[in-house]
C-alpha cells in the first residue's frame, strides 16, 4: 500500500472487495479476500500524488469506484468487442451484420454511453435510416439494423454493461413483404431455355428442392450421392441450422450427373463458372428474366415455386417441409401460393366427391315429392 515512484508516474494500492451486484470496489484491509488495486496516479509530483491518493481512498470508502465491467463505455467501443464475440463471428450472416454495425449503427450511436442510449434514439435512428446515395431505404433493411442493435444490446446486458435493453422497446413494426409469386410451367418453361449454361443447373435445384442460393453454390461433391439419388447438407451449410437431406428428383440427378464428367480437380466444388467456384448469378438471373419476358420475380421466389409445386404433387406437408427446409407450418403455408386454378382444381376435386357420395339426383328428389 502507499505511493510508489516508477518512471513514468507514481503509482498507489489498495486492498478492495468488490460489491454483491459486481460493480464497485470499497477499501478493505484486513478483509480475507480482498484483492490489491493499483492505480496509476498520473505524474510525478509527490505532494499532487498524495493529494490524489487520499481522494481515491475517500471515493472507495464511499463505494464510488466502478468495477472494469460497470463502468460506462461507449458504444463504438462495446461495438468492437461484440463483433469479436465467437457466437457473434459464427453468425452466418456475419458479413453483413459486421457491416450494418460499423458502416449504420457506430455512425449514429458511436459516441454515446451504452447507457445513454434510450428508445428516443433508436426511433430517430429508425426514422433518419437512408441509403449511402441518400435515397429512402426499405422497412425491412431498417428493421434488420434494429435486429442488429437488439443482438448486439442484448450481449452487452449479459455482460452486466446495462441494466436493460433499449431495443426492445421499440416496435420492429412487419414489412408485409410476404410474396407469393410463383411462375406457371410456360413461364419457368421459357427462363430454363434462355438461362446460361452455368445458370441452368442452379434454378434447377431451387425450382426442384427449393434449396436457398447459398446451400446451392456452396455444394461440394462429397455431399451428393448420384447412386442414391440424395443430396446432403449439413447442419452448418443450412440457415436453420439443421442436417437436411435432398431427393433428386430425375432432371436434377440427369445435370448433376452431366456435371459430375467434367469435374475440376483444383475444387470440390459442384458449380463452377470458368473453372472456379460460383460465387454470384445475378447478372445473368437478370439477363434470363429480360429475354424470358418475366417481371417481379427474384431468385427466392425459386423456393415458393418448389413448395407450391410439392403440395400441388400431392406430397405430405412433413416430407414437403423437410425437403425445403422449412421448420414450421407457418412458413411452410407462407411460402405456398394458392392460385385460381388451385382453386378451379378444388372445386373439381369436391365436385367428383359429392358426386359419388350422393344417393340421389336433382330429378329424382323432384319427382319423389
Amino acid at each position: 500500500m502507499g505511493l510508489t515512484k516508477r518512471k513514468d508516474s507514481y503509482y498507489v494500492a489498495f486492498p478492495v472487495v468488490t460489491s454483491e451486484d459486481g460493480k464497485t470496489l470499497s477499501l478493505a484491509r484486513g478483509v480475507r479476500g480482498a484483492k490489491l488495486k493499483r492505480w496509476k496516479v498520473g505524474c510525478l509530483n509527490k505532494s499532487v500524488a498524495k493529494e490524489l491518493e487520499a481522494i481515491i481512498k475517500t471515493n472507495l470508502m464511499q463505494g464510488k469506484i466502478l468495477t472494469e465491467e460497470a463502468k460506462p463505455i461507449l458504444f463504438s467501443e462495446w461495438a468492437k468487442q461484440y463483433l469479436e464475440i465467437e457466437t457473434v463471428k459464427s453468425l452466418r450472416s456475419f458479413k453483413d451484420r459486421a457491416y450494418r454495425v460499423t458502416h449504420q449503427l457506430v455512425p449514429f450511436f458511436g459516441r454515446k454511453l451504452l447507457t445513454e442510449i434510450k428508445p428516443q434514439e433508436i426511433e430517430a435512428y429508425r426514422a433518419q435510416r437512408v441509403r449511402g446515395d441518400g435515397k429512402p431505404v426499405s422497412l425491412q433493411s431498417i428493421n434488420h439494423d434494429h435486429v442488429a442493435l437488439k443482438h448486439c444490446l442484448n450481449l452487452a446486458l449479459k455482460r452486466g454493461l446495462l441494466n436493460s435493453n433499449p431495443a426492445t422497446k421499440v416496435t420492429i413494426p412487419n414489412p408485409q413483404n410476404e410474396r407469393d409469386r410463383v411462375l406457371s410451367e410456360e413461364e419457368w418453361g421459357r427462363l430454363y431455355e434462355v438461362a446460361k449454361l452455368h445458370v441452368k443447373p442452379v434454378l434447377l435445384l431451387a425450382y426442384h428442392l427449393g434449396q436457398r442460393f447459398g446451400e446451392i453454390t456452396g455444394l461440394t461433391w462429397d455431399r451428393v450421392d448420384l447412386k442414391r439419388g440424395f443430396i446432403t447438407l449439413r447442419a452448418m451449410d443450412t440457415k436453420t441450422r439443421d442436417r437436411r437431406q435432398g431427393p433428386m428428383t430425375p432432371a436434377v440427378k440427369g445435370i448433376l450427373q452431366q456435371l459430375a464428367k467434367v469435374r475440376h480437380l483444383e475444387t470440390n466444388r459442384v458449380f463452377l463458372y470458368k473453372g472456379r467456384p460460383l460465387q454470384r448469378i445475378s447478372r445473368a438471373f437478370k439477363t434470363a428474366l429480360r429475354e424470358a419476358g418475366i417481371v417481379d420475380f427474384r431468385f427466392h421466389d425459386l423456393r415458393h415455386c418448389a413448395s407450391t409445386n410439392l403440395r400441388r404433387a400431392g406430397v405430405d406437408t412433413a416430407t414437403a417441409m423437410r425437403i425445403v427446409g422449412h421448420k414450421s407450418e407457418k412458413m411452410w403455408k407462407r411460402y405456398n401460393a394458392i392460385e385460381e386454378r388451385d382453386l378451379t382444381q378444388a372445386a373439381a376435386k369436391l365436385d367428383r366427391y359429392l358426386s359419388a357420395d350422393t344417393v340421389m339426383t336433382l330429378d329424382e328428389s323432384s319427382s319423389s315429392q
